[in-house]
């Protein structure tokens, strides 16, 4: 089985309670793909890698940060993707990927962003099975752009957010660009 590369960008996904004496606000940790691994026991044959490309809110990443996440996808030599990504811009993120990766002419490449509503240190957390649907979803999918949220798994162009924060089907179609 081919190794699958998880790149953390931040997110809820890996927030976690303030580290500094009078800290009010979240704080952007470890990737929590590491415990939730751990905690879902994969296959042996299931080989992973994790890098950090970035720790930080969705709200917060700017182009370089993209563009860091989209160099280091098209120069890995692994095909399996899998990105751990904050909720509010996860679809921005796989947009600009997508694109990235179309004017690259990298055309083998199956990555799938997931993240979490909750911290994946919170009881109720969707972080475990966003992570699990991640992780079988690379390896059954065929190459292209993906999310992986609420038990979808859908391309990049074919999902957005409604109005309770949920990743849903595309009502519409997105305009075709060239």
């Amino acid at each position: 089985m081919e190794e699958i590369l998880i790149l953390q960008m931040g997110g809820t996904i890996d927030k976690d309670y303030p580290k500094t004496t009078g800290g009010r606000a979240f704080e952007v940790g470890e990737p929590s793909v590491r415990r939730v691994m751990a905690r879902l026991r994969p296959s042996r044959s299931v080989i992973t890698s994790l890098h950090t490309v970035c720790r930080k809110d969705s709200l917060d990443l700017t182009e370089d940060d993209r563009q860091a996440l989209a160099t280091k996808v098209s120069e890995a030599s692994q095909t399996r993707v899998v990105v751990t990504h904050g909720t509010d811009f996860l679809i921005d993120t796989a947009t600009h990927l997508a694109t990235h990766l179309r004017h690259r002419g990298v055309t083998s490449k199956t990555v799938v962003f997931t993240g979490a509503h909750t911290p994946e240190k919170f009881r109720d957390s969707d972080a475990d099975f966003n992570i699990g649907v991640a992780i079988g979803a690379v390896q059954a999918a065929g190459p292209g752009v993906f999310v992986a949220m609420n038990g979808i798994l859908l391309p990049w162009d074919r999902v957005e957010r409604d109005d309770t924060g949920q990743f849903v089907p595309r009502r519409r179609q997105l305009p075709v660009t060239v």
